[in-house]
């Protein structure tokens, strides 16, 4: 960055973020999609239909009607949901590794989950029970039964010889009793909610291996069970001491049975291949406007039907049809292995069912894998210029040169098509392999630039500032060299934590991301480098997460953004104080954000099993410093000339008087290239900097607020 000292016309500018204006402003980080995912489990209270997913957390329906969810991930300490319970007044969730959480912490008006692990010696809960309002079961992989009376505040093991070190994988209540389902022994009842039980078997269940999932219907008090010998159903099943399970027929052959359930009138099965339903004794599959057979769930609610997927997402039908339809708006829990954004408003997101791009902000997506034979196992993306760049798992490298229409591959000099990350620079394209290979593309090829790192470096991340490279390693700290030179040297002069996730420059500064430490900074000699303020905030001290583990670096318009497991901090003034980067409710606490992102006008953070979640800049405090005094009319009365030009330009302020206080030039991925600080009044400008040709952003802040125009150089 060049700074000088200009002369300015009172006749000004204004400009930063024109755009903003045009934009919904979202006080909160909002999922983006694309939309999908996969159902573990279903529940519904009221008028409420709550979601459990494999690894992304938990989703609530925002009507009775089904056709839009709202995720509720926040203070989850792991996304892997495995049961789902509601007392009445709280929702209840138990993980697969982090215990059991109530839903009932509240700052201001943003809800979240509290971890409520006291007394239970396993962590990894199968199944979940609400008796009352203060009293649970919940069962666990291999430890047992535990009960609390107090709403989760303690638990107790329940002592049981059958029940003991046992994986309980179904709690129902069936009339009065209470029916547990473990995995290899077989069914347990009590009628005493839960302190004593006794075996409920016959030949059918007693140590038969496999039992997964129980039913209940009302009704006509019948018990369903699924295990081994496949689906078995008991009647009188409130009432029998000695139960006698019928196998049931006509079950479809050669299917995984997942789960069972009932609305009273019909039994529905969800399986492998399809959605099944009970009619007339026969089982009929219910697939109409199913686009996969991959069924995990299905749950009656109301006059309807929910089917969740896998990988496919939500469908629901109405009970009487069974034709179904997609209801996947918000649900963002797809597997997210990489994304970008550029310019004003493209967004590209690779997930589990291939790459998806959006031209509107995110707000629609189409499929662009043409050409991308490695399409579902993108690992990183990347834009050059007009050019996207795609690394995958098995095939390489890819460009597309019309944003993800069409794809060629791009593996001349590679070895190794396992390829972990793509960075740029503003003329060359650079990738780190699955081996730690370090290459650069060059002529049509590419070539190793290890030379000079030591045996054994992990590479992690590439930053560009001038004509040089600056290196991020795990275990060696940073490296830097020229872009045409042949070695790497080391600068770690006052790194205290040579585990460098990401680094980043910014203005006269270099930033590098520590796994444990934070943020470190330097000039841009990279001579010596001093620890950042702690990054840590009061959200991330409430959701327990540490935000010194810096997972990514993005830098735009001035600012730095620094992003860990569960949320994203900005800094303003080189990591003298950070604050939060956007509010961070709704951002995923058990997920890593690995890719921070941006648009003209918007911030996108990458989660793993959620999906890009974004925010207006004009929300984040780090970044909005006087952009509510924005004028319109001072930003329309903004003037360049000659716009095109060949770095020399004019700027005039039409029609209205405003005093420039300051002025700066962006690349189109916000990198701050250029601050002018006016002495006096001017109104040529030359762009000192020899700017190449290409798309820049100028901004200009007044005394009458901001403002922004699009300058192209020639």
């Amino acid at each position: 960055m060049n700074t000088n000292n200009y002369n300015f016309p009172r006749t000004a500018t204004l400009l930063v973020l024109a755009f903003l204006c045009s934009q919904a402003l979202w006080a909160h980080f909002g999922s983006r999609g694309p939309f999908g995912g996969s159902v573990s489990v279903a529940i519904s209270n009221d008028s409420t239909v709550y979601l459990g997913t494999f690894n992304g957390g938990v989703y609530e329906s925002t009507n009775s009607r089904l056709v839009a969810w709202r995720a509720i991930p926040v203070g989850l300490r792991s996304g892997k949901i495995t049961a789902l319970t509601h007392n009445g007044t709280n929702l209840f969730a138990g993980t697969a590794d982090g215990g059991v959480y109530i839903f009932n912490g509240l700052v201001g008006t943003d809800r979240h989950w509290n971890q409520i692990n006291k007394g239970l010696t396993n962590l990894k809960v199968k199944s979940l029970l609400a008796l009352d309002a203060n009293t649970l079961l919940l069962g666990t992989e291999g430890g047992g039964l535990y009960k609390t009376t107090d709403k989760g505040a303690t638990w107790t093991l329940v002592n049981n010889a059958g029940l003991s070190n046992q994986t309980v994988t179904a709690l129902l209540k069936v009339g009065t009793k209470v029916v547990a389902a473990t995995l290899d022994a077989g069914l347990f009842v009590s009628t005493d909610n839960g302190s004593t039980w006794t075996a409920f078997n016959d030949a059918n269940t007693l140590n038969v291996a496999g039992t997964i999932a129980l039913a209940y219907n009302a009704t006509s008090d019948e018990l369903a069970v699924i295990n081994a010998k496949g689906l078995l159903v008991l009647g009188s099943a409130s009432t029998v001491a000695t139960p006698a399970f019928a196998l049931v027929a006509g079950v479809p052959a050669n299917t995984t049975l997942r789960s069972v359930s009932t609305s009273g009138s019909n039994w529905y099965l969800a399986t492998d291949q399809g959605a099944y339903v009970l009619a007339a004794n026969t089982w009929t599959k219910a697939g109409t406007g199913l686009s996969t057979n991959d069924v995990t769930v299905v749950l009656p609610f109301r006059t309807s039907l929910l089917a969740g997927t896998r990988k496919e997402g939500i469908f629901t039908a109405p009970a009487s049809a069974l034709n179904w339809t997609a209801r996947n708006t918000n649900f963002n829990n797809l597997e997210t292995y990489a994304m970008e954004a550029s310019g004003v408003a493209v967004v590209v997101t690779a997930t589990e069912r291939g790459v998806f791009v959006s031209r509107d902000l995110a707000a629609s997506y189409v499929r662009a894998n043409k050409g991308l034979t490695d399409s579902l196992n993108v690992t990183y993306l990347r834009f050059l210029g007009s050019k996207l760049y795609a690394s995958t798992k098995n095939g390489g490298v890819f460009v597309s040169a019309d944003t993800g229409k069409t794809w060629i591959a791009l593996n001349v000099g590679l070895s190794n098509l396992n390829i972990k990350k793509l960075y740029a620079s503003s003329k060359d394209i650079f990738l780190i392999d699955a081996g730690n290979g370090l290459y650069q593309y060059q002529s049509g090829t590419w070539v190793a630039i290890q030379n000079g790192l030591p045996a054994n470096t992990v590479p992690t991340s590439l930053a560009f500032y001038g004509d040089k490279i600056l290196l991020g390693t795990l275990g060696q700290g940073v490296f830097s060299k020229t872009e045409t030179g042949t070695s790497w040297t080391a600068a770690n002069n006052g790194l205290s934590n040579l585990n460098v996730t990401s680094v980043a420059t910014q203005g006269s500064k270099l930033f590098a991301g520590t796994d444990g430490s934070g943020v470190f900074v330097a000039d841009l000699d990279a001579a010596t480098w001093t620890q950042a303020a702690p990054v840590s905030i009061s959200h991330t001290v409430l959701m327990g997460r540490d935000g010194s583990k810096i997972q990514d670096l993005g830098v735009y318009y001035g600012y730095v953004f620094a992003s860990y497991q569960g949320g994203l901090l900005a800094t303003s003034d080189n990591g003298k104080t950070w604050i939060a980067g956007g509010n961070q409710f709704n951002l995923p606490s058990y997920t890593n954000v690995h890719k921070v992102s941006f648009v003209t006008t918007r911030v996108f953070v990458s989660t793993e099993f959620n999906c890009p979640y974004s925010n207006a800049l004009s929300e984040l405090p780090a970044v909005v410093t006087g952009v509510n005094d924005l004028n319109e009319a001072l930003n329309a009365s903004i003037r360049i000339f000659p716009n095109p030009s060949k770095g020399q330009f004019a700027i005039e302020l039409q029609g209205f008087k405003a005093k420039i206080e300051g002025l700066r030039i962006y690349d189109q991925q916000g990198k701050l290239l250029q601050d002018i600080v006016n002495a006096n009044e001017f109104q040529n400008i030359n762009t000192a900097s020899n700017l190449p040709a290409g798309v820049y952003f100028v901004h200009v802040r007044t005394n009458e607020g901001l403002g922004v125009k699009k300058l192209l150089i020639q």
